[in-house]
């Protein structure tokens, strides 16, 4: 995944196999059992290629045991021949701790080695770094500069992040005509990513005259390709009929298949169309169910409905305790002056506000969520 727009701090890396060029993206073929013989025999004769083949096939445990001290070996004989994928890989493992220290400033300095000879994985896996400040000070300059490279030897992830660059003004002045030229070099790879903020633009009219009808057509491809905010932004244009004629069904078809994958937001939009029998035959017990997963989440507006059917008793039954804990941590400054808070709390004995303060207490405490690590790196294979 590339860097989020909304959330910078969640992104993951998928690096993905580099075949014959920079551009090409791949999976990485799975080694046979009848290959390793020969593949030891290449890497025992100081053949790089095989050397950093066999170093992935011990860290994966493919046809030997799993051993992280002999891929950190066999890629370290295959980065002193200058091996483009080894750098990188070893820049894999310090990334994760695996044989080595975890040093994500070590992996940084194998990623550099790596782009410094033109692999695009390793410019942007340490233009990633660079961007939101991981083992190394954030430098928006350098992670430009990373990206950019990347992005002109057609590496479709690479083109996404430029782009967002040139959107926000991050490392170059801001410019979202070069904003909508990278993410349409991407789109037009298949990018998924590329297809949803290129979409984005068109729908807000940023760089671009505002077109509903290209933004659906956009957000429809990267919807198909499992691209949830896609499907939640395909959805609302069908409640709205903006760029596509109006038609619930189909926007509780995307909704439903991003509440599927645990979007918050789909959850309980989902919920609210089982209610309204919007798009889809009402069942308040469905609808209550789903906008109690999103309110699980965190999502405020789902807690603050969750609140109000344990209230009225609608699709679950009435318990003025849970309407009272889900109304507070609906609340972002857990206000319980609020006018609202007040009078449901004078319905209540006072045993039962006390009761659900510590519920709420509870909720939060086993909620905490950590920290997300910023980059999940994998392996690459130059063939």
């Amino acid at each position: 995944m590339r860097v989020d727009r909304q959330a910078l701090l969640g992104i993951g890396i998928a690096l993905l196999t580099v075949l014959c060029s920079h551009a090409t993206q791949n999976r990485l073929e799975p080694l046979k059992a009848a290959d390793l013989a020969k593949l030891m025999r290449e890497a025992e004769r100081n053949d790089a290629r095989a050397e950093t083949r066999l170093g992935i096939a011990y860290q994966k445990g493919e046809f030997v045991n799993q051993d992280s001290l002999e891929a950190i070996r066999w890629f370290s004989k295959a980065a002193k021949q200058g091996d483009l994928a080894a750098e990188h890989n070893l820049g894999v493992m310090y990334y994760g701790g695996a044989g080595v220290p975890c040093d994500h400033s070590e992996a940084l300095k194998w990623f550099e080695k790596s782009a410094a000879g033109g692999l695009a994985q390793g410019q942007f896996d340490a233009a990633l770094q660079y961007e939101i400040g991981d083992g190394v000070a954030q430098n928006f300059g350098r992670a430009f500069e990373l990206y950019r490279d990347a992005a002109q030897s057609g590496y479709s992830p690479a083109q996404e992040n430029l782009g967002r660059m040139y959107e926000k003004g991050e490392g170059i002045a801001r410019n979202l005509s070069a904003a909508v030229d990278w993410y349409s070099k991407a789109a037009q790879q298949g990018d998924a990513i590329g297809q949803f903020d290129l979409g984005a633009m068109y729908f807000n009219g940023n760089g671009v005259h505002e077109d509903f009808t290209r933004a659906a057509g956009l957000f429809q491809m990267a919807a198909k390709q499992g691209h949830v905010k896609a499907q939640v932004a395909l959805a609302h244009m069908y409640q709205f009929g903006q760029g596509v004629a109006r038609d619930d069904q189909a926007a509780v078809t995307w909704l439903q298949r991003a509440a599927e994958e645990g979007d918050a937001i789909a959850q309980n939009e989902l919920g609210v169309c089982y209610f309204n029998g919007r798009g889809v035959a009402a069942d308040e017990s469905v609808g209550a169910a789903w906008i109690a997963k999103a309110a699980e989440q965190g999502n405020h507006t789902a807690q603050a409905n969750l609140a109000s059917l344990y209230r009225l008793g609608r699709g679950v039954r009435r318990d003025l305790k849970s309407s009272y804990m889900w109304r507070l941590l609906s609340i972002a400054s857990s206000d319980t002056h609020s006018s609202e808070l007040r009078d449901l709390a004078a319905t209540m004995s006072k045993s039962d506000v006390v009761e659900a303060n510590s519920q709420v207490s509870h909720w939060l405490q086993s909620h905490k969520r950590n920290e997300p690590r910023a980059i999940e790196p994998t392996f690459v294979m130059l063939h």
